[in-house]
């Protein structure tokens, strides 16, 4: 059996060679032991769905933990669309088992831009369109009968509004 070598891919004919005699590079050591293939486990059958839901216990601050419903997946985004939509959200991202919302609302501190405006307009634009967010709420489902609920804010209005929504599931 020929072995070539891993740097020049010259043909080595002698086993015993330590190294390469073109390129000098040393060569892997081979035994005569044939190894078996080790077999692999079958792989789990996928969910259709991610079913990755954050542990309680890590839930923080004012951060909404998950909520389990009967509910299908189609009742409750025809409750979510509404919802968010007389908050002045606006979906952005909708999928099977996610939506997203976005408002043209801005997380901004009025104090700091109206003293950046007094030092000029331009830092008070670099504040206002580099600084601040526009509220964005996901709400993420899991799970094919009993469906996760999950519903998360960047803001701390996106956070009261996912809160409220989690509230009346």
């Amino acid at each position: 059996m020929a072995k070539f070598c891993d740097n020049c891919a010259n043909p080595i004919n002698d086993n015993s060679m330590p190294f390469c005699p073109k390129c000098g590079a040393k060569l892997a050591t081979t035994s005569s032991v044939v190894q078996q293939p080790t077999t692999q486990q079958p792989a789990a059958q996928q969910p259709p769905y991610p079913t990755y839901i954050p542990p309680a216990n890590n839930v923080k601050g004012n951060a909404i933990p998950p909520t389990h419903t009967s509910k299908s997946r189609a009742e409750i985004f025809a409750k979510a669309i509404p919802f968010f939509s007389t908050k002045d959200y606006a979906v952005r991202t909708q999928t099977d088992y996610l939506i997203a919302f976005e408002s043209q609302k801005r997380d901004v501190s009025w104090v700091i831009f109206l003293v950046l405006c007094c030092l000029g307009i331009l830092p008070a634009i670099i504040y206002y369109y580099w600084f601040t967010h526009l509220h964005q709420v996901t709400v993420s489902l899991s799970g094919t009968t009993d469906v996760t609920v999950t519903c998360i804010g960047n803001t701390a209005q996106a956070k009261n509004d996912a809160a409220e929504f989690m509230r009346g599931i």
